[in-house]
């Protein structure tokens, strides 16, 4: 590596890597500050001063990571706004998967990584609060559902959620979320009562896209009415067209019903994706799955990792 030249996109990520801690005092201090906040054994900061710097730095606290959101509910929490905390929760499990498995950064935010480096304290004290947890049991479903993080699934599962299960078919807790609460229910739902769920469209297509014909089985309900919304999808979100094309019934069916020839434009398609921050992540994903890898991708891949 020694040898590789200072603008080589291997060495100057390697070089970010390795880089030493480049916060302002000013951001040194707010990251302790944050440390000791989240780690508290309190349920509720009343110091109003405490309280006031909390505020101050929810304004800086972006949303742009789901770790980065658990943190600011965490923190509404513990200044007793239990309402902003429950709905930036809520806007999650509202969010189709898709969506949060996009704009990986290669350098997240401090508060992200502040949020991960305390996560067992912050699940702790949000699934133990004594306000009405049907919210969070919901939010940590979701987690589990459509991420792979290991250590949030670890701390998910030190905490009881099966007593959300008996209460899913309750309307109070579908306004929640929705889609998410249908998708909870239909899991649960042998083959055959699936299809008669889907074919009721109790979900609409443009949810089951999303939610449903990419994460259940539905092979024996795949049909013309399909057609409009796998169209629409493969305009407007190319990305989650193809992870909806894994199904080889589905593929086959779109492929003969339009006479479009899918799989020799697919690569492409996964290569212009890659110009995107928000897409590069699961673009990429999909190409070493095809094993389309080569001295191109591996160049695209430092690139994106050294100067993103």
């Amino acid at each position: 590596m020694l040898k590789l030249s200072d603008d080589h996109p291997v060495k100057r990520w390697l070089k970010t890597l390795s880089r030493a801690d480049d916060r302002s005092p000013e951001e040194q201090n707010k990251s302790l500050f944050l440390t000791e906040i989240l780690t508290s054994k309190y349920n509720l900061i009343t110091d109003l001063t405490v309280k006031n710097k909390i505020i101050e730095v929810l304004i800086d606290v972006p949303e742009s990571t789901s770790a980065e959101k658990l943190m600011k509910a965490y923190l509404y929490l513990m200044i007793g706004n239990i309402t902003r905390s429950d709905n930036i929760l809520r806007n999650v499990m509202k969010t189709s998967p898709v969506r949060v498995w996009e704009g990986y950064s290669a350098h997240p935010s401090y508060y992200h990584r502040l949020s991960l480096e305390n996560l067992p304290a912050m699940v702790t004290k949000i699934a133990n609060h004594p306000s009405d947890r049907k919210i969070w049991q919901l939010f940590a479903h979701y987690m589990e559902e459509f991420t792979n993080d290991p250590r949030l699934s670890e701390e998910l599962n030190e905490h009881e959620k099966s007593q959300l299960d008996g209460k899913l078919n309750l309307l109070s807790v579908e306004r929640i979320s929705p889609d998410l609460v249908q998708f909870l229910r239909m899991k649960k739902l042998d083959e055959k009562r699936l299809s008669v769920r889907l074919r009721k469209k109790t979900m609409p297509l443009s949810s089951q896209a999303y939610w449903a014909w990419y994460f259940l089985p539905v092979d024996s309900v795949i049909s013309e009415e399909f057609l409009p919304e796998l169209s629409s999808v493969e305009e407007k979100d190319p990305l989650w067209f193809m992870f909806l094309m894994e199904n080889e019934k589905l593929s086959d069916f779109y492929s003969t019903k339009t006479g479009k020839a899918f799989l020799p434009g697919k690569r492409q398609i996964l290569r212009d994706l890659l110009a995107k921050k928000e897409s590069f992540m699961p673009a990429l994903w999909k190409l070493i799955e095809l094993g389309d890898i080569d001295a191109n991708l591996v160049r695209e891949t430092a690139r994106f990792l050294s100067h993103e």
